[in-house]
């Protein structure tokens, strides 16, 4: 998953200047940098960037994400092969690997931890 906040290069100099620090620390900040992009300095000029009119993004891997109304069931298939299968009805999840073995199951999931099955299954 890449994590960042886009902004202008006017705004980029701005926060810059407003912090005392280079260009290259305020897009460590920006790109949620492993190392240099946690600092306290870091979320503030996230949040200098974000109040200043920045764009929140995140990119995610693609899938194919089909509703079967019928089944009660969310389906979806990553470019790995990968399928993760979600009972609408229950909250039950399974994810399976291409050759259809089944690598994780959970009950009654709520809507916040989909994105951790679907990096789960993202990542075979």
């Amino acid at each position: 998953m890449d994590k960042r906040i886009k902004v202008s290069d006017d705004l980029r100099r701005k926060i810059a200047k407003a912090f005392g620090v280079t260009e290259t620390t305020v897009r460590n900040a920006l790109r949620y940098d492993a190392k240099k992009g946690q600092t306290e300095t870091a979320v503030k000029i996230r949040m200098m960037a974000v109040q200043n009119g920045g764009v929140p993004t995140v990119s995610l891997p693609e899938c194919e994400c089909i509703h079967d109304e019928v089944k009660g069931l969310m389906v979806q298939t990553f470019n790995n092969g990968a399928v993760l299968t979600i009972d609408k009805h229950t909250g039950d999840a399974e994810v399976k690997d291409a050759k259809g073995v089944v690598r994780m199951r959970k009950e009654k999931i709520s809507v916040p931890q989909i994105h951790v099955l679907q990096e789960y299954a993202a990542a075979f």
